[in-house]
């Protein structure tokens, strides 16, 4: 009897592996070869413009910094000169000059309110407590200006004076300035802080600090020994010739024992 015999076939998976493990290797190779000769990655400006970025970044932020400084520097600003004279106090009269700015032929018109605000009540105050006064008196305020580039700002620092002046004997019997910081762009008034480590470096505290105090002490206004100072970096200051000056108000500021009137400390980068 003849035996019938069954061969089985059986299937492979040796070639579908082989596949697989080519198509990886040949698509790593493109992938490799795109990624060699890919351009520089590029993102939208601020304006919606591509920028071409350099993988550090430092190519975009010099680009932004630059476009903003260009912006900066173009504006255009006005100061406009708003005068008064209130002689409704025989012995206590106001003669007062105070400072409107636009921007671009718009007015900043809160802080011009603001400034002459200040003034007014200021003015009305004295005026009450100087009706007994012997002598007769004039409140006067006058004002200077300036601008500076400072980082990628424009800044444009108002510094208004108010004295008070016994007209008889023709001294000046109190002083004070106070001054406003405008950044042109963003049309808002500046605190130290937003300038300042531009200005005098990130160890502009100790520079501060030191600078002050050698000049009351060279100026004989106190002792080495009992200067106790601390700089708040909220002083008056303001910006000339790209130089920094804080402004001290000695009837105020606590820097020195007496009144001496207004302290004009120029601060020198070391």
């Amino acid at each position: 009897m003849e035996t019938i015999r069954f061969t089985e076939k059986r299937r492979t998976t040796k070639w579908p592996a082989i596949f697989v493990t080519l198509f990886l290797i040949i698509g790593g190779c493109f992938v490799a070869y795109a990624i060699k000769f890919e351009d520089n990655p590029r993102m939208l400006g601020l304006s919606g413009e591509i920028i071409t970025t350099e993988t550090n970044g430092l190519e975009e932020v010099n680009q932004t910094d630059a476009e903003k400084l260009e912006q900066a520097m173009n504006l255009n600003y006005e100061i406009r000169d708003v005068s008064s004279v209130d002689k409704s106090t025989s012995n206590f009269v106001s003669n007062i000059h105070l400072p409107t700015i636009y921007v671009d032929g718009k007015e900043l018109a809160d802080l011009n309110a603001k400034i002459q605000g200040e003034y007014t009540q200021r003015f009305d105050t004295l005026k009450e407590q100087m009706q007994q006064a012997d002598s007769n008196y004039s409140f006067n305020v006058t004002y200077t200006y300036y601008d500076n580039i400072v980082g990628v700002r424009k800044v444009v620092s108002l510094v208004i004076k108010q004295q008070i002046i016994d007209t008889d004997s023709q001294t000046v019997t109190s002083e004070r300035i106070n001054t406003y910081n405008v950044d042109l762009s963003s049309k808002s008034t500046l605190a130290q802080s937003d300038v300042i480590v531009d200005m005098l470096g990130k160890d502009y505290k100790d520079l501060l600090k030191n600078q002050v105090r050698d000049y009351v002490v060279s100026q004989g206004l106190i002792n080495e020994n009992d200067y106790n100072y601390e700089i708040t970096e909220l002083e008056n200051f303001y910006i000339q010739d790209s130089k920094f000056h804080i402004v001290f108000n000695t009837d105020i500021d606590n820097i020195v024992n007496d009144d001496v009137g207004v302290l004009d400390i120029q601060i020198d980068t070391q």
